[in-house]
């Protein structure tokens, strides 16, 4: 019999049992149904064959048969991939709970009822039917993702080979004024976003009545974070007729710490919150499959995602949701560390986040071209069901998501009127870490959807702001391999005086636009902190230097991606904090 095969014509269904009154019976109801009585069985070497011989799509199998191990007979036929249905007599025995208990498709008692029998036969092969429906899917998504992988090392491996290539030539030549052209659209794009996001946003009018939220929170030992984060999301004013108009969904993917028992005290304390518990080996596979197991449960019509170190303030959900209307899919919200002052690398990522708001700012201004991020993304749980849910394979699956909405003409909004506070990573082994499968997932976008997007009918301004976006990681190497040489052909003509160590000859507005097009972003965004004059100008010369970490990481997400053999959700471990 053919392995994950669909029924075609009438049901065939077999028997196993040595009860004639009882095959009789089986045979005269099941040809009442309009299926096909093909044969029976009772000993083993001919169970095995007649099933097979006979192609049966359903067996009945008689738990009172003598001289048979129903446990091994039933694990051999798994082997044929047929459904089974036990017909148990008054005895029940720890053999038979134990059959009973390994049986997905049920069992019938004895004497037979005629009702009985015919139902449980069209739920058994509707339900073996669908097993196969959806096994042939995730064998075809397998397949699909396959494919990506090569894809994506074959494009990664070209992509480095080619940035070295460029890189040795202008060594060797003495000559990079070739990377000033090359890097002429990405600084031009920064700096064009950068002087767009100056114009503020308009805001929102509230929702007339408030649109029912449906919150998930992605949880693996979370242990030092879960607790404040679920507090924090509870305590928000969400509220009509002093009805929440919200719900909580967290999902432990198979946690190994307290997570659990954390949740479970929580739950008692927030009654709104729902948990649900992912076990091995369904568990740990990736974040996209954790978000869709709680899209099946929710009842909101926004759907939410937060980080499991999460914090708000109470009129966080109010503000954010305001920005999602008729026009608006889905918005993200501007994301702050509440730990900006523990550390350097801690204060370079709040730093970082606000630049990143200034570019969601601008692509928000330029018609809603705006992306999602993981941590405080609001959607339209019907935006995410059109567009095929989350991609449980997908690295990031936040801007896989977002991708896929504007490639079917949806919207994408900022809010910067509230923020999500999380923890930054405070050592840069985890930075490092957390950097690299966001590079792999911006890499795997780009790679994947690029045929995509040029091939789509969104309006060319669009296709570029999403280009311009998902490329970014690409053109890190060689911008910072720009500022290198800058930097060294300064301290050689401070030095040795008019020697130029590697010659950058394009006109001269090119070579400024090329050097300085990477700082109006990071000004603006210091800016708007507040800063005095003296930790303003710290910040800026700290950010330059922080952002040299990409020549490293772009190596690294090099090798990560040419290696790697399955995707998988790395997730950021949290040590936990408050908001400051």
């Amino acid at each position: 019999m053919t392995e994950f095969q669909l029924i075609e014509g009438k049901p065939k269904i077999f028997a196993i049992s040595a009860q004639k009154e009882l095959l009789g019976f089986i045979q005269e109801y099941v040809e009442n149904y309009d299926y096909d009585f093909v044969g029976s069985a009772s000993k083993t070497e001919d169970i095995f064959r007649k099933v097979d011989e006979l192609e049966a799509n359903l067996i009945f199998l008689d738990s009172e048969i003598p001289n048979i191990d129903l446990i091994e007979l039933t694990e051999d036929l798994e082997l044929f991939n047929v459904p089974i249905i036990i017909i148990v007599g008054d005895l029940f025995n720890e053999t038979i709970d134990k059959l009973l208990m390994s049986n997905p498709y049920g069992y019938l008692l004895k004497p037979l009822d005629e009702d009985e029998l015919q139902r449980a036969m069209a739920v058994a092969l509707r339900k073996h039917e669908q097993n196969i429906q959806n096994v042939k899917e995730a064998q075809s998504k397998v397949k699909e993702k396959s494919t990506e992988l090569l894809i994506e090392k074959s494009d990664s491996s070209l992509l480095l080979i080619l940035c070295i290539s460029l890189i040795i030539i202008a060594v060797l030549s003495r000559n990079a004024t070739w990377l000033q052209w090359v890097l002429l659209i990405p600084t031009g794009a920064m700096l064009i976003n950068s002087i767009i996001s100056i114009k503020k946003q308009k805001i929102p009018k509230p929702h007339e009545k408030l649109p029912f939220v449906s919150i998930f929170i992605p949880a693996h030992n979370e242990e030092y974070t879960i607790g404040e984060t679920v507090r924090s999301v509870c305590g928000i004013d969400y509220h009509e007729d002093d009805e929440p108009q919200y719900e909580l969904i967290v999902v432990n993917d198979g946690s190994t710490d307290n997570t659990g028992e954390i949740l479970a005290d929580l739950k008692k304390e927030f009654p709104q919150v729902k948990i649900v518990t992912r076990h091995p080996p369904r568990s740990g596979k990736g974040k996209g499959f954790v978000l869709n197991d709680a899209l099946t449960l929710s009842r909101g019509e926004i759907i939410g995602v937060f980080d499991a170190d999460t914090q708000i303030k109470p009129d966080y959900l109010k503000t954010v949701v305001k920005y999602i209307n008729d026009d608006i899919d889905g918005v993200q919200s501007r994301v702050k560390m509440f730990n900006k002052n523990e550390n350097f690398l801690a204060r370079m990522q709040h730093v970082e986040f606000s630049t990143f708001g200034n570019t969601l700012i601008a692509k928000d201004n330029l018609g809603h071209t705006g992306f999602l991020g993981g941590n405080g993304q609001f959607v339209k749980k019907q935006a995410i069901i059109d567009c095929g849910r989350w991609d449980g394979f997908a690295v990031t699956e936040d801007l896989n998501l977002a991708i896929k909405i504007i490639l079917q003409g949806g919207k994408i909004s900022y809010c910067g009127e509230c923020a999500v506070y999380q923890e930054a990573v405070t050592n840069w082994r985890a930075f490092f870490r957390q950097r690299t499968r966001w590079a792999i997932g911006n890499f795997e976008t780009l790679f994947v959807y690029l045929p995509q997007i040029l091939r789509s009918n969104i309006p060319l301004f669009k296709k570029f702001n999403v280009i311009e976006h998902i490329s970014f990681y690409s053109f890190n190497l060689l911008i910072f391999f720009g500022f290198v040489i800058t930097i060294l052909n300064a301290i050689s003509w401070f030095f040795f005086h008019n020697v130029t160590l590697i010659r950058m000859e394009a006109p001269l507005i090119v070579g400024i636009l090329s050097a300085i097009a990477f700082f109006p972003g990071m000004i603006l965004a210091l800016l708007r902190d507040k800063l005095g004059p003296l930790d303003f100008i710290k910040d800026l010369v700290k950010y330059y230097i922080y952002c040299f970490h990409l020549i490293p990481l772009f190596f690294l997400t090099m090798h990560s991606m040419m290696t790697r053999k399955e995707r998988k959700w790395a997730k950021t471990v949290h040590k936990g904090g408050k908001t400051k």
